[in-house]
């Protein structure tokens, strides 16, 4: 059934909707043309390629517009719009005393998202930890009918990672307890330590790579004492609340500056980013980081061409070395080629070189027996 609420959603009928009520509500004379160029992202109308009524979606602009004009005059009188002009100019301006006279539906816009967002999470049982979604909706009728539409088979997300990870149900709570600003009493153990760590434990970040979740924070009389990341899956039993510590925060944007520059979550002190080039060796893997890439600050550098030593193309990246990137990367197989650094590239060429020395052993017996 389609939405009543014109202002409502994402399609480009609504997109334009909400423009033209904001044009309206300035109480100045704009045009369609005036509209669509902020549709498409341009400076102004004189910015657009064609005539306006030549561009894509001109009918859904139409078309809202009207819609929009209805449910105005319907409230505040025929003559709350005025025009000027002939059809290749015309020129609109609202002229209504209620500087806001559609308020209520526009809140309804965001009563409805929010409906959409629980629709989302009934639908989304299958991608989300059952863990979270059961913490959250505990007690709630909701709770009912994600179970009964994951039980049924009826999931229209689902995710092909393996979610079935140790401690997920801790998830929620370490959620909760970052925004209540509660420091606790972890019990953890690396796998590189053979003693369970006694942690008193500032939880200030949550971030997933891989299928696989990591605490983050503050980690007293430990190394690093910031920036301590704790594996979920490698907590002790479930964490206590420790009420008599004070908590600290980290400052404002700490995380997304610490992420910037990495893949993944791990950190060695001392490494700095570096501009890594890539070659891709095939159409298909060149097109493939393109649509899917290793890290945001991928820049390409060539595109995939013809060359005297074969056909390719490169990018770089500006990251920190760390196992998950190194990881990334050789998944790709032959595909990609670390051009440089130099430092860089012979890493990779070790442990391909290790790698080769592991599987020619096993392929030594086989070929005698041939």
């Amino acid at each position: 059934m389609e939405n009543p609420n014109i202002f409502f959603g994402e399609s480009c009928k609504a997109q334009f909707v909400n423009i033209i009520y904001k044009h309206l509500m300035k109480k100045e004379w704009f045009t369609n043309a005036d509209v669509m160029a902020e549709y498409l992202n341009l400076k102004s109308a004189n910015d657009l390629p064609y005539s306006v009524t030549k561009c894509d979606n001109y009918t859904q602009l139409k078309k809202a517009f009207n819609e929009l004009k209805t449910a105005l005059t319907d409230k505040m009188g025929t003559d709350c719009i005025e025009s000027k002009g002939g059809n290749r100019d015309k020129s609109f301006r609202y002229t209504g005393s209620d500087p806001n006279p559609l308020e209520e539906m526009r809140k309804a816009m965001a009563i409805n998202s929010i409906q959409q967002y629980c629709q989302f999470c009934q639908d989304s049982a299958g991608f989300f930890p059952t863990s979270w979604l059961e913490y959250f909706f505990k007690d709630c009728k909701d709770l009912l009918a994600i179970k009964k539409k994951r039980q049924e088979g009826k999931q229209i997300l689902t995710s092909s990672l393996d979610r079935i990870l140790s401690n997920f149900d801790l998830l929620p709570l370490l959620y909760e307890n970052i925004n209540k600003h509660t420091v606790l009493s972890i019990k953890y153990k690396p796998y590189e330590e053979k003693e369970v760590m006694d942690l008193v434990f500032h939880p200030q970040h949550l971030r997933e790579y891989n299928g696989r979740w990591h605490l983050f924070g503050k980690a007293e009389d430990r190394t690093p004492e910031w920036t301590f990341d704790i594996a979920i899956d490698r907590i002790i039993g479930k964490p206590r609340e420790l009420y008599k510590v004070k908590y600290e925060a980290a400052p404002d944007n700490f995380y997304k500056e610490f992420f910037k520059d990495k893949v993944g979550v791990s950190h060695i002190p001392g490494n700095e980013a570096v501009d890594i080039i890539i070659r891709a060796h095939s159409i298909n893997m060149y097109k493939l980081t393109e649509t899917k890439p290793i890290h945001h600050s991928q820049k390409i550098l060539s595109d995939f061409e013809e060359h005297e030593d074969g056909s390719y193309g490169d990018f770089s990246i500006h990251v920190e070395l760390n196992n998950e990137l190194i990881g990334r990367i050789l998944q790709m197989g032959d595909g990609l080629e670390v051009v440089s650094p130099d430092c860089v590239r012979k890493i990779f060429a070790d442990r391909i070189e290790n790698m080769h020395r592991l599987y020619a052993k096993g392929t030594e017996s086989t070929d005698k027996d041939s």
